[in-house]
């Protein structure tokens, strides 16, 4: 039997209407984290694909669906790109999906009922293959990197960025009545080659959905402003820490931030339970609040990652906490059932040579943990700029 391209794209929207009902589904019944919203706003946007595309096969007058289409797609693949974003602890960017998928709306409306199916096709397939680049980008760095359901999403990604940059070339140099568009870049072609992604993006994205949710328990639970662990949430400590930059900067006083990521927490979970990683997490929390300078801010930001904001008065002073906490955290082992003693990879950022800017500084933090975890953790990093051209002489 010999499917046809309407047919094809069918079963495509019905596999998309499936895999978003499901991923929504699970999302609402489990705790509904940021990038879980995201990821389900993405499958919601593709549920509105397939409506669209499908309003149109029934009807060629319903142009208008097609412009709810290709906005839905630019979301869908946008909001991947946000969700991933979130998960890596950055800001979703999401005001920049809105006002591309707000572009691409207005130029498909344009044509009217003239446009036909390819009303804004060019610039859609743009959009999404350079939105797709974004997210695999993304999904490559922090965290993700480190998943193999992170690595997987980024192939998804780049495949469909790869799709539609070629599906754009060959629709602007021989047009969609072609044979080589109808062959790589018909419906019925594109109909299959989504099914795939959509599929995979969907157990990749459930399984890191899930994972935050399994590995966070104590890491994002907030009881007020602070976390389970007991000291500030994410949220609150960022509020906190941006006044006291603000305030240090008026006046003219030095602050460090101190980032410190738990060594191996998933292997702690995998090997003794969630018990021991919670007991984990809490212990860290406890040496952070002994060793850390009493006026000091300590937020925990992620599963096994916190902050420290502390007045310091020169780097050496910032490295100096920083190794007093360290040497804090291996002083005894987890617990009397866990024989093993806790590392951490720290990074330190400070006023002197990064600012006075938040996130300027929490990059910078989380580029030396990442240094020292690709080095095997347990050590401190400095941030520093990048280094100064060379001059010539």
């Amino acid at each position: 039997m010999e499917l046809d391209g309407p047919t094809l794209q069918m079963i495509s929207g019905l596999m998309v209407i499936l895999c978003g009902v499901s991923f929504i589904f699970n999302t609402a019944l489990n705790r509904n984290d940021p990038p879980g919203r995201l990821w389900s706003l993405a499958f919601v946007a593709g549920i509105m694909v397939a409506v669209g595309y499908g309003a149109y096969l029934v009807s060629d007058t319903a142009w208008w669906a097609i412009a709810l289409a290709n906005t839905a797609l630019v979301i869908s693949i946008g909001a991947l790109w946000s969700g991933t974003r979130v998960y890596n602890g950055r800001s979703s960017a999401f005001l920049i999906v809105g006002g591309v998928a707000l572009l691409v709306g207005v130029v498909t409306m344009v044509p009217g009922e003239a446009g036909g199916e390819w009303a804004g096709a060019g610039l859609l397939w743009v959009c999404v293959a350079v939105l797709g680049v974004f997210g695999g980008a993304e999904a490559m760095r922090g965290r993700l990197r480190r998943n193999v359901n992170g690595r997987i999403l980024a192939i998804v990604l780049f495949l469909a960025a790869v799709f539609y940059a070629g599906r754009a070339i060959a629709f602007q140099i021989d047009g969609a009545e072609s044979a080589t568009f109808i062959t790589y870049f018909g419906s019925g072609t594109t109909s299959i080659f989504n099914m795939a992604l959509i599929v995979t993006a969907c157990i990749a994205v459930s399984i890191l959905r899930a994972e935050r949710v399994g590995s966070n328990a104590v890491g994002d639970i907030a009881v007020g402003i602070h976390s389970a662990a007991g000291v500030l949430s994410g949220p609150a400590f960022r509020q906190a820490a941006a006044d006291h930059l603000q305030r240090a900067e008026m006046s003219e006083r030095g602050l460090a931030v101190i980032g410190a990521d738990i060594d191996n927490l998933p292997e702690i979970n995998t090997a003794f339970g969630r018990t021991a990683g919670d007991e984990a997490i809490s212990r860290f929390a406890d040496t952070l609040r002994g060793s850390a300078p009493m006026m000091a801010q300590i937020g925990h930001l992620a599963a096994g990652r916190f902050f420290i904001l502390a007045g310091v008065s020169s780097a050496t002073e910032a490295r100096a906490i920083t190794e007093r906490v360290q040497n804090a955290l291996v002083d005894g082992p987890l617990g009397e059932s866990y024989q093993i003693r806790l590392t951490a990879s720290f990074g330190i950022a400070d006023t002197f040579d990064h600012g006075y800017d938040l996130g300027e500084l929490s990059e910078a933090v989380n580029r030396a943990i990442d240094i020292v975890k690709r080095g095997g953790g347990n050590d401190i990093a400095v941030a520093v700029d990048a280094a100064p051209a060379p001059r010539d002489l």
